[in-house]
């Protein structure tokens, strides 16, 4: 149970209330005795109902499929989060910081007591990701308010709360740094910070966008892409280079 984020938990049983909220309007309100406006809703969930339904029983099967199989299990969790936006956002939040912990669970984590050893430690920006949230939300809401369909309202929200929630998780967070012969580095925006071998890391390519990785370690086998934009410190270039420096290039 601790390798599940608690945020997993609370998001499915928003979902499981919401779906509950949902099935009683559909099936208990007396439809005849509704204005225009309360008969809409209870349309509206009477067509809902079934695929939130079928989307929490996927969520439950998801966390399940985490332990086995965490790519299929973040899938399933993706497309059910997908189709009760932007209630399931908590949900889908805590699944991803819930599906790296397990697929990293082999990786050694970066202890912050050594965060003042650091060589070359560069951070994450979050400013950008609290400017953006923001404007995605108010623009949402509004969709929301003037258009009949909410999808695109829905969505916009959506992206805006987890951008959100990102500009404050990350804050002050560690991107990429040296330790030693180590790389300290965060893997995504949902990733813990965990030390690497220098030896075990190997740069595949570098822009003035991106730096793409390979990071064969401990069991681990996946590629990482670590926004430019994303770094906090505006003179950045000459530490990311000495760090790049360090590690191995593919042919």
């Amino acid at each position: 149970m601790n390798k599940f984020a608690k945020s997993v938990w609370l998001g499915l049983i928003l979902n499981i209330i919401f779906f509950v909220i949902a099935w009683f309007i559909a099936t208990s309100l007396p439809y005849d005795q509704l204005d225009y406006s309360m008969r809409d809703l209870v349309d509206m969930m009477s067509i809902l109902v079934i695929p939130f339904g079928i989307a929490v029983v996927i969520q439950i099967i998801s966390l399940i499929l985490l332990l086995k199989l965490p790519k299929f299990g973040l899938a399933l969790a993706s497309i059910s989060s997908l189709i009760m936006l932007p209630i399931s956002m908590l949900f889908f939040i805590g699944y991803s910081f819930s599906y790296e912990k397990q697929v990293n669970s082999a990786l050694t984590p970066f202890n912050q007591n050594d965060r003042n050893k650091l060589v070359n430690e560069l951070n994450f920006k979050t400013s950008s990701f609290l400017v953006r949230g923001i404007v995605l939300v108010v623009i949402g809401v509004i969709l929301c308010l003037i258009l009949p369909p909410k999808a695109p309202g829905f969505l916009l929200i959506s992206v805006g709360i987890l951008l959100l929630y990102q500009a404050v998780r990350l804050k002050n967070h560690i991107m990429i740094g040296l330790l030693h012969d180590n790389l300290a580095i965060t893997l995504t925006q949902f990733s813990d910070t965990y030390l690497i071998p220098l030896r075990d890391v190997t740069l595949i390519k570098e822009n003035k966008q991106i730096v793409k990785l390979h990071i064969k370690s401990a069991g681990i086998d996946r590629k990482c892409i670590l926004a430019k934009g994303w770094i906090e410190e505006e003179n950045y270039q000459v530490a990311l280079a000495d760090i790049l420096t360090k590690l191995a290039r593919q042919p």
